[in-house]
């Protein structure tokens, strides 16, 4: 098969939101399973012919079977209807005349993006030696192929939209700069085109008195394309012969403008961020392609404001993830990745150490790849940059192409659109994680920092700002692509409790919200106490809705663990704080019940008590 032709396969494929590829759920699991089944050499299922193992092992598993093949004497090829491969295979290694049984899973000829420079993404690729920092969204692709279902926001400069390895991932946008002249696009306030103006400064608006208020400090320079660079990153289209590849697949992004001439207003990117995960923003028309994950490629000085704080609270609770780049200070992580709720990204090296320019701190969720050039000579080429979509004007938009191979693109700003990007073949994946399942993922499936001996322990760095990361500078690890979409297939447990537990009074938890990926189906759960001030009672602890009667108040901490038809599992804690029974009803007990009137008398004195004790005379 040519390499065109491989490309055209999986272009395909992308297109179509399938996988055909290790791992991938298939569509034949509908209508049945197929395993390659080994027997023990002691069963004595061996002295009978190879069609009637497999027919006496379908009986025992109740299920309609045939023998389709042997590839080796040993070897029986299994299909069976009405069961999925996964379930097929697992329920089949329990048997005790099997020595294994595993899917018989389709593969396809293996090819890479026919993207010209996807050679020079080394970030993309699979780690090795001279790249340990590399995300393998290589080996991520074989599992999810992204979706066009799934929407990630990139808040930033705008987008060229008629760059042509964007064009097909874009969806319709809105620029939210307030202010004209920082927007420099010549149309008043907001408005319903995201496009890219350019951000240049130019001498013109530097003599002018108003433009110099707005953005004091700010010099002349050219323009940027940032968000257009960063949407590339995210879902340049992949297969298409053209430039780069994008590392989230089928992925749209949703391209919201926020930054101009002089960067961008607290306000106007909450604004944007607000529209992007789907809530209302005064005077905009509501957004109908809610972002699953918002990037964030900016940062600024200062603590998290309650205004970004209360912001961040409401997209997470819309079920939105958002990702920010960790700053490029070489210092304190800055607002808004230093928010609680936000998935903060820090840079690293080819090499895996942290970049001098990244910013660090305890705030971080994991790290990435960011672009470094270790050459430090006047005029010497930057060895690891990244290759990105932009626009080749220096000023007004020209002609589209990307960034050069040997030009220093690099920045906290392009490691995050990784994560978020990876983020989104996650969804891709399991559409049904929240956003607290897929940060954890996220970071529970990243790889372990390395260590260079000539280097310190972050926080104390060299001239250059370079240092060891730790799991307290650095975030939980390096970012994996291929780890986390495979984390992103098991099951996330969910708990739904009936009532406020009462000490001494059952209320029923449930595991109905738990969700699986696309295929699965649960078929075990687990609930135990972990902690509490007594030993509670679970009617059944391996059903998927069970009682739970605590024998006295205080607070108890649970665990459910559900597990797919492939083996998979997801844990979810809880706690339950049981509330005290209520007292009961009626009269104290040694003395007798107190009649009406004399109650009645001893209330009356008590208020008259109270009232003197606080100097009120009473009428």
């Amino acid at each position: 098969m040519t390499s065109t032709l491989r490309g055209t396969c999986l272009a395909l494929l992308a297109l179509t939101g399938l996988s055909l590829l290790p791992g991938a759920a298939r569509a034949d699991d509908a209508v049945g399973g197929r395993v390659i089944v080994k027997f023990r050499s002691s069963s004595a299922l061996k002295q009978i012919a190879a069609a009637g193992r497999v027919q006496s092992l379908a009986q025992r598993l109740g299920v309609t079977a045939t023998l389709i093949g042997q590839p080796a004497p040993e070897l029986h090829v299994m299909h069976a209807r009405g069961i999925s491969t996964a379930a097929l295979a697992a329920r089949l290694a329990q048997e005790s005349d099997v020595e294994f049984a595993v899917p018989d899973r389709l593969k396809q000829a293996a090819a890479l993006p026919n993207d010209p420079l996807f050679s020079a993404q080394w970030m993309l690729q699979t780690p090795d030696t001279t790249h340990p920092a590399a995300i393998d969204a290589v080996g991520a692709w074989t599992l999810s192929a992204g979706s066009s279902g799934v929407v990630v926001a990139v808040v930033d400069t705008g987008v060229r939209l008629d760059h042509e390895d964007l064009m097909s991932r874009l969806l319709p946008g809105y620029d939210f700069i307030s202010d004209d002249l920082n927007a420099g696009d010549g149309q008043p306030g907001r408005d319903a085109d995201p496009a890219d103006p350019g951000d240049f400064v130019s001498s013109a608006d530097l003599a002018n008195s108003a433009f110099t208020q707005l953005c004091p400090g700010v010099s002349r320079a050219s323009s940027s394309w940032h968000g257009t660079q960063i949407a590339g990153i995210v879902a340049a289209e992949a297969n298409n012969s053209l430039g780069i590849a994008g590392v989230a697949g089928a992925t749209r992004v949703l391209p919201v403008r926020a930054l101009g001439k002089c960067g961008g207003f607290d306000s106007d990117i909450i604004a944007g961020m607000r529209w992007a995960a789907g809530l209302s923003v005064p005077g905009v028309p509501a957004n109908t392609h809610p972002a699953r994950v918002i990037n964030l490629s900016l940062a600024g000085s200062g603590s998290c404001s309650a205004a970004y704080a209360s912001a961040i609270a409401e997209i997470r609770a819309a079920g939105t993830l958002i990702v920010a780049a960790a700053g490029n200070e070489t210092g304190p992580v800055e607002e808004p990745a230093n928010c609680a709720g936000v998935l903060a990204v820090a840079g690293v090296r080819h090499v895996g150490t942290k970049v001098g320019y990244s910013s660090f701190g305890a705030e971080v969720g994991l790290s990435a790849p960011a672009g470094n050039c270790v050459n430090t000579a006047t005029g010497s080429p930057c060895l690891f940059p990244f290759v990105n979509a932009t626009n080749l004007g220096s000023t007004v938009p020209a002609a589209n192409g990307y960034t050069g191979l040997t030009a220093q693109t690099v920045g906290t700003s392009f490691a995050t659109p990784l994560v978020a990007g990876t983020a989104a073949l996650m969804i891709a994946a399991h559409p049904g994680l929240g956003v607290t399942a897929l940060g954890e993922r996220l970071r529970a499936s990243a790889t372990a920092f390395p260590s260079d001996a000539s280097l310190a322990a972050c926080p104390t760095t060299t001239a250059d700002g370079q240092c060891n990361c730790t799991t307290a500078t650095c975030g939980a690890g390096m970012l994996n692509a291929k780890a986390a979409v495979q984390a992103a297939q098991a099951p996330e447990a969910a708990v739904a409790v009936s009532a406020t537990p009462v000490a001494g009074s059952a209320v029923t938890l449930s595991a109905a919200a738990s969700t699986t990926a696309p295929g699965a189906t649960l078929v075990a759960w687990q609930w135990t106490q972990t902690a509490g001030p007594a030993s509670a009672a679970f009617s059944n602890a391996a059903a998927a809705s069970t009682s739970f009667n605590a024998p006295q108040a205080g607070t108890y901490s649970l665990r459910l663990t559900v597990t797919d038809d492939a083996g998979r599992q997801g844990s979810v804690d809880t706690t339950l704080d049981v509330q005290a029974p209520p007292p009961p009803a009626g009269g104290g007990g040694g003395g007798g019940a107190v009649d009406g009137p004399l109650l009645a008398l001893l209330g009356a004195a008590a208020s008259l008590a109270i009232a003197a004790r606080r100097g009120v005379r009473r009428p």
